[in-house]
């Protein structure tokens, strides 16, 4: 381009007009090269798409990607306290701050109980693995994936093949042994990751973590053996469908679905309410001490226990951006959610929330619902839902968690009703807060209405479909009709 400009310069200077026939010719052959690469480009695109051996992931990155839509990872100057912060480091600073900050337990004066609640006679003492167990877990590492703090990438990993899988078997035995979790795997770099709305301010972003690819290693061998434990004696409550492996959003949506049609259904059309809660920053604010309790609890005991106890204490986090880095800072709650074992951490450190619960209870991780059936006395219905609003009031002051503080996210109710009038419902109350009465609720992505007619949910898909449409118009020429086709069928 540069080259161009220069011969444009000299035409004016000297008014050849061989310079300008060269200019004109350059000018086609740029364009050309333009139109070709950018052929080539969709061309490539298109194949990968096509291609059955394109993973999951970089399916989606590459439809995105099309469908102009991938997320740019630019972040603006930030706005604190009405002034632009552009400085990097400055930035990264306030980034961990802003993090960290929310991994801090909430203070009250809840205390662990002084006697351990055995939900089993079971128990689990140490993290059982082979030599074969580190080999495969080695093997179907991802070599995209980004490396941690101690720079070793899984690529290096992969190179050693199973060469280094016998000296980490010794690490990770050792580590058993003595109850102690390597400092150097438990920092992680944080890089922000816009959420929505905009991008100049701190709480729009979440953070993801980069750990150490051994540390990766090791907690999926925890994994291992902490899940098939819980999951051969049936420890995790029946209703909670998040991150279990045959369970999903769709059978929670399913189960829901039939409940509530039942419940139409019935020679007297019964009711339903369902109310709908949402934790606040759940994964970040999972209290170490009353996990570690709960670990208990399930029968978690010895070399298992001890290594969970190491793993959760002093662990340090700091943010990383356009190569400047943020101080260290202590995390002194949270699972995050991109450890491995942090998911299961989670799940038990909720599974308890539904006892003495009366209504039928839908868990989804951090999502919880109830639905109570309306039978005859709409008064029974109305107790049981605020006897359970206590209950789960009581339960969050006592682990330390929190529901629904901002006001924008109350607990809502919907009443699932197919009468012409239907009957009057006392109120129901969550927190010293009347529960908000709404038409419609999105659960699980899908938008369930008073009648369960799902008419709101599919014209908020059409509205996405046509957006989709027009940018499959503007891609009509560009790219093949296999790919066109695979795109029609996801919008």
């Amino acid at each position: 381009m540069y080259f161009k400009e220069e011969i444009y310069k000299h035409f004016q200077k000297n008014n050849n007009n061989q310079q300008l026939e060269y200019l004109d010719n350059l000018t086609c052959r740029l364009a050309n090269l333009v139109e070709e690469e950018k052929a080539n480009y969709y061309d490539r695109l298109s194949r990968m798409l096509n291609d059955p051996k394109t993973s999951s992931k970089k399916y989606w990155s590459l439809l995105k990607t099309l469908m102009n839509g991938k997320k740019t990872p630019l972040i603006p100057p930030l706005l604190i306290n009405n002034q632009f912060i552009s400085d990097f480091k400055v930035k990264s600073n306030l980034f961990n701050n802003y993090f960290s900050d929310q991994c801090t337990p909430i203070a009250n004066e809840s205390q662990i109980p002084n006697e351990i609640n055995h939900y089993t006679d079971k128990n689990l003492y140490n993290v059982r693995f082979s030599l074969d167990d580190i080999c495969n877990i080695i093997r179907n590492l991802d070599i995209n994936k980004a490396h941690g703090y101690d720079n070793i990438s899984v690529r290096i990993i992969k190179i050693f093949g199973n060469s280094i899988c016998k000296p980490l078997e010794i690490i990770f035995r050792c580590c058993l042994e003595v109850g102690i979790f390597p400092a150097i795997w438990k920092k992680a770099n944080i890089v922000p990751i816009h959420k929505k709305n905009e991008r100049n301010l701190l709480k729009n972003y979440r953070p993801v973590s980069l750990l150490p690819v051994c540390s990766k290693i090791f907690e999926r061998l925890i994994f291992n053996s902490l899940y098939n434990y819980l999951h051969i004696n049936k420890l995790l409550h029946p209703n909670q469908s998040g991150f279990k492996p045959g369970d999903s959003c769709t059978n929670q949506l399913i189960s829901i679905s039939h409940l509530i049609f039942s419940s139409f259904d019935h020679p007297n059309s019964h009711e339903v309410r369902g109310v709908f809660l949402d934790m606040s920053k759940a994964f970040d604010k999972v209290w170490h001490e009353g996990l570690l309790y709960k670990l208990k609890c399930f029968g978690i005991s010895g070399y298992l226990f001890n290594i969970l106890k190491s793993f959760l204490s002093n662990r340090l986090q700091r943010v990383t951006l356009n190569g400047q880095n943020s101080e260290w800072r202590v995390i002194r709650a949270g699972v995050s959610h991109m450890y491995i074992p942090g998911l299961l951490f989670f799940l038990l450190y909720v599974n308890d929330l539904p006892q003495n619960l009366i209504s039928t209870v839908k868990l989804f991780a951090d999502d919880v619902s109830l639905f109570s059936v309306v039978k005859n006395d709409v008064s029974l219905s109305a107790n049981d839902l605020n006897h359970d609003l206590a209950m789960i009031s009581n339960w969050s002051l006592q682990w330390k968690m929190s529901f629904n503080p901002d006001p924008s996210k109350q607990a809502n109710e919907v009443l699932f009703s197919r009468k012409r009038n239907a009957n009057p419902h006392p109120n129901l109350f969550f927190n010293g807060t009347k529960v908000n009465r709404v038409v419609s609720q999105k659960h699980l992505g899908i938008t369930l209405d008073e009648k369960l007619s799902f008419n709101e949910h599919v014209s908020i898909n059409l509205f996405k479909a046509r957006k989709g449409v027009g940018v499959l118009k503007k891609l009509f020429y560009v790219i093949p009709r296999d790919s066109l086709n695979h795109l029609c069928a996801l919008i």
